[in-house]
């Protein structure tokens, strides 16, 4: 099963990451499985910290020690299934890598939007042109402000050109 097909089920979506997994030269692990389990919940771009990992798996298997967690979510990173993404100051979230996409993280409310990969090509050519240095834009987030902390006024720090000395104003998403 191709990995980057949209899967029917969580299952079927499990099943096709391991795949690649296992074509990459991966052994396949109770602990392995369940963290592609874990990743695939809710959103499809799920983004977790290796503690939030193994407290989810914990939960459902008891039995698959936090270091294993760790070891495998290195195992899965090392053959691509995975990608560790640094988010703001916080600590370090991982995704699987099956749909290339750039995050932007909002400075002020700290959401997370996923954007399509091919989003930075032109400025990655334009780089690589200019400097011959070529990005991975795959391990880091663009920080800002999202369209939601943009409408709500001026902050601190304003992306648009001064500096203010308002507060930010609290909304919801």
């Amino acid at each position: 099963m191709n990995v980057s097909s949209k899967p029917t089920s969580r299952s079927d979506g499990v099943e096709a990451v391991l795949a690649r997994f296992r074509q990459n030269g991966g052994r396949i692990t109770s602990a392995r499985r369940a963290i592609v389990s874990v990743l695939l919940e809710g959103d499809e771009h799920q983004h977790a910290t290796a503690e939030e990992v193994a407290a989810r798996i914990q939960l459902a298997h008891p039995e698959i020690a936090v270091s294993t967690v760790y070891r495998s979510l290195d195992a899965l990173e090392e053959l691509g299934v995975l990608e560790h993404l640094h988010v703001g100051h916080g600590p370090t979230v991982y995704h699987l890598a099956h749909q290339r996409h750039i995050h932007l993280v909002c400075r002020q409310c700290g959401g997370v939007a996923d954007v399509p990969g091919e989003t930075l090509d032109a400025l990655g050519a334009d780089i690589l042109d200019l400097h011959g240095f070529a990005i991975e834009p795959r391990h880091f987030a663009i920080n800002g402000l999202c369209r939601d902390c943009l409408a709500s006024g001026p902050v601190r720090g304003d992306v648009s050109g001064g500096e203010t000395d308002e507060l930010p104003r609290p909304h919801t998403h």
